[in-house]
């Protein structure tokens, strides 16, 4: 509740004086979490990600399975075995089972670290295509959906999908071309 009231008094604070000034108070708003997923950039991410999740996934089930080969080899073998070899054998795959389990944290950490990069860059191309928009068409006011707390808006004043037409347009510029 206080940041719906925060956000209102801001835009009374900035408005008024514009509104007094004769001019026209033109605010629009864009759902930046759709931009990510719909522009060309987001799903350039999103399948970039995938990938690196699939090729990991495919190297941890690799250690899985070899887990469970030792652990079926130590099973088969623990009658025949003396009690001090099984205990080697036991300690090698508690080893490996420590070994894979910071394979796994180490693959999640990733991931994320390359999510939050990829987050960043597209935000940043996102900053610069509303700035560049709210300049251009002259919007006094440019709120973001989600995060501001707007509980209705026109769908009249959503430039959502302007703002994902630039940034298409704004990656197809940056691209470099493929020999």
């Amino acid at each position: 509740m206080k940041k719906l009231f925060l956000i209102a008094m801001m835009i009374v604070v900035f408005a008024f004086p514009v509104v007094a000034k004769g001019q026209t108070l033109n605010v629009v708003y864009i759902d930046v979490q759709k931009v990510m997923i719909e522009s060309e950039r987001g799903k350039e991410a999103k399948a970039t990600l995938s990938q690196e999740a699939e090729r990991l996934k495919k190297n941890l089930e690799g250690k899985q399975s070899e887990l469970q080969k030792m652990k079926d080899a130590i099973e088969k073998q623990g009658a025949t075995i003396t009690p001090e070899a099984r205990a080697e054998k036991e300690k090698q795959y508690q080893s490996k089972v420590k070994d894979y389990q910071r394979i796994v944290s180490d693959s999640q950490t990733e991931l994320q670290q390359k999510d939050m990069e990829f987050t960043q860059k597209i935000l940043k191309d996102i900053e610069g295509v509303v700035k560049s928009l709210g300049e251009k068409e002259k919007y006094t006011l440019i709120l973001e959906k989600t995060q501001s707390g707007i509980l209705f808006a026109s769908p009249s004043i959503d430039i959502t999908s302007k703002v994902i037409s630039l940034v298409n347009e704004a990656a197809k510029r940056n691209q470099p071309t493929k020999k």
